[in-house]
């Protein structure tokens, strides 16, 4: 945590925690673009080397700034590196080197059991995906009015319902997107919207407790209603005025941003709060964080991933050629 304190300007951004819901949305999106192949493999290539390259950076460079300038707040040992490097440490129950990489758990959560069983299950027969949104939703709403249940608890541990709504929004949005907007999708995402908020404030009390302060329900359930409303005007085609290659170029720092801005920047807060002004330290963070995104992306994030990808692209394929000799 970080000792620096913004209340003037707090209540505004306090609700930025609600950035992932708006991610889960998209991530739901894209990878129903990526898997129209419906081929696993090609799936998990394109997953692995879009994913691991920056994160291995980021996790590298967060436990080196942890190391040297995070006592005492901040701990990292290299056993809990070594294991962060997988991105599967919460399976093991180790601590994540950086807070906000439990998003990235709930992320696999959907590669492996949701959309790998949907790939694996269209080599038997071909399924459209919007079975796969009936079947996830229909589990999403059981786990909504039964989740007491051990049975169901243990289902969310797989289909990870608590958040499943946002993943089968984007999913929807993305069918709107490639067909056209009808009454059976509408139905779909205004079920998906009655249970992302339902969630969003149900998990109030948890974040309140966390970040010791109070949330409105009302400026959580706008913000979700505007997410969607954001994603059905992409879906219909109604923001491609404002497509351009600058504003790509700025989404595809979104990724190390979101890697590298939470424990580092909490570490400079705390190390340099009592030697420059609060608002000048946060705007001169903020700079820093945008600059080293848009190096990372620039001279290393992309060269690592085609390097990756391309890697794998040929390990798969000599193996692919042995099986079937």
């Amino acid at each position: 945590m970080s000792k620096l304190h913004f209340n003037e300007i707090g209540d505004f951004f306090k609700y930025g925690y609600l950035g992932v819901d708006f991610f889960f949305i998209i991530s739901g999106f894209v990878i129903s673009l990526s898997i129209k192949n419906r081929s696993l493999t090609n799936f998990w290539v394109s997953r692995i080397s879009r994913l691991y390259p920056m994160y291995w950076l980021a996790v590298l460079l967060t436990f080196i700034v942890i190391i040297l300038f995070g006592a005492p707040h901040f701990y990292a040992d290299f056993k809990q590196f070594f294991l962060n490097l997988s991105m599967f440490q919460n399976y093991i129950g180790v601590e994540n080197i950086d807070g906000s990489y439990w998003s990235l758990f709930i992320e696999m959560k959907f590669y492996i059991f949701i959309i790998s069983f949907y790939l694996i299950l269209n080599k038997l027969k071909e399924i459209k995906l919007d079975y796969l949104i009936y079947a996830w939703l229909f589990l999403t709403i059981v786990y909504m009015f039964f989740s007491d249940l051990y049975f169901l608890q243990i289902v969310n541990y797989f289909f990870i319902l608590s958040w499943s709504s946002y993943f089968i929004a984007g999913i929807i949005f993305y069918q709107i997107y490639e067909s056209k907007l009808n009454l059976k999708y509408l139905i779909l995402l205004s079920i998906s919207l009655s249970i992302s908020l339902f969630h969003a404030v149900s998990k109030i009390d948890n974040f309140e407790l966390f970040f010791t302060t109070k949330l409105s329900p009302f400026i959580v359930s706008s913000l979700i209603v505007v997410f969607y409303l954001l994603m059905f005007l992409v879906s219909c085609g109604k923001l491609n005025n404002i497509n351009s290659s600058k504003l790509t170029k700025l989404g595809l720092l979104t990724y190390p941003l979101y890697l590298i801005h939470q424990n580092i920047g909490f570490i400079i807060f705390n190390n340099l709060f009592n030697y420059v002004n609060k608002y000048v330290l946060v705007l001169l963070t903020i700079i820093f964080m945008i600059f080293v995104s848009f190096i990372l992306n620039n001279f290393y994030e992309q060269k690592a991933s085609n390097y990756l990808r391309f890697k794998l692209k040929l390990f798969t394929t000599q193996v692919l050629k042995r099986v079937n000799q």
